[in-house]
């Protein structure tokens, strides 16, 4: 989804770490190495791709079961799912409530419950999608209550890094060095990663 902003075609840019500091852009290693962050795919993976997404974007969750199979096909893949809920509070509440399962050692399977949701994104409906894949939602909110202030603090980074990259709405994409100010196809994808690959 294109969210408040106007869409820039085709928008690609180089994310090269001089460059981006002549420009006062963040870093690559600000964006793709937050200690913070999980990570899904291959944590050791040659090539990192970073989406800056929202769990009520329709782009993003059509096209997350494509990425999702790229990633496990190739094997060799970093995933970062950048949270930016720019749609509003159930969106908020979303990337919240994941990020807290995360501290649980539950990421992949709330991150994958509520990216699939169809429908309207309501508390509820995060809250119904996790106990589907069994996790335990009021130990999820203890944990978000214990480790708000740092999930936050997580969530204004995502949104001061898009903000920095200009980006236009969800999704964006950051591939090995290349910044994608745009929705990329599952071609796309495959052909960045090739790319990063081959510029090392």
């Amino acid at each position: 989804m294109i969210s408040r902003r106007g869409f820039i075609a085709g928008s690609t840019a180089p994310l090269l770490s001089s460059a981006a500091a002549a420009r006062g852009l963040p870093a690559i290693s600000e964006v793709l190495f937050d200690p913070v962050q999980p990570v899904l795919g291959n944590p050791k993976g040659d090539v990192t791709i970073a989406e800056f997404f929202d769990y009520a974007c329709p782009s993003c969750k059509q096209l997350h079961p494509d990425l999702k199979r790229i990633v496990e096909q190739d094997g060799g893949i970093r995933l970062l799912m950048k949270d930016w809920p720019i749609n509003g509070e159930s969106a908020w509440y979303a990337s919240r409530m994941v990020l807290a399962a995360a501290r649980l050692g539950q990421y992949s399977a709330a991150h994958s419950a509520v990216i699939e949701i169809t429908g309207g994104l309501t508390y509820r409906a995060v809250d119904d999608a996790m106990r589907a894949r069994e996790i335990d939602v009021a130990r999820v909110r203890d944990a978000l209550e214990l480790h708000l202030e740092e999930i936050d603090a997580l969530l204004a980074r995502n949104a001061q890094q898009a903000r920095l990259l200009s980006l236009p709405g969800t999704p964006a994409f950051i591939v090995g060095s290349k910044l994608h100010r745009r929705p990329l196809s599952p071609e796309d994808i495959r052909q960045a990663v090739q790319e990063a690959r081959r510029s090392g």
